[in-house]
């Protein structure tokens, strides 16, 4: 079977200014936004953690670049050891969140 070797992509400027307003929300959260949703599922310390972010901005961008976006800023947020621990990073439109069943709404 052959292996094939993928660098490293180069993020858009799109998802470059994501990523810079996602980070500025999870570092300061602006109480009177409504999005985007953060949500950090956790079990305890050290265990795995399932991050999802609900976002309509997400909407243009692929999965693979939304998922490399939440996994960039977690990583900005709380170091990259802690990202380490990071085994479900997903953005997500609403519609999306939704159809998944994720109760982001109740939380």
């Amino acid at each position: 079977m052959p292996v094939r070797q993928i660098g490293p992509r180069q993020p858009t400027p799109a998802a470059q200014e994501l990523l810079r307003r996602l980070v500025g929300e999870w570092e300061h959260p602006d109480p009177t936004a409504t999005q985007p949703v953060i949500v950090e599922e956790r079990d305890g310390p050290g265990q795995p953690v399932h991050v999802y972010v609900i976002w309509d901005d997400w909407a243009d961008l692929p999965a693979a670049e939304r998922s490399e976006i939440v996994l960039d800023a977690f990583s900005q947020r709380y170091g990259r050891d802690a990202s380490l621990d990071v085994t479900v990073a997903m953005g997500l439109t609403p519609a999306e969140a939704d159809r998944l069943g994720l109760p982001y709404r109740s939380i």
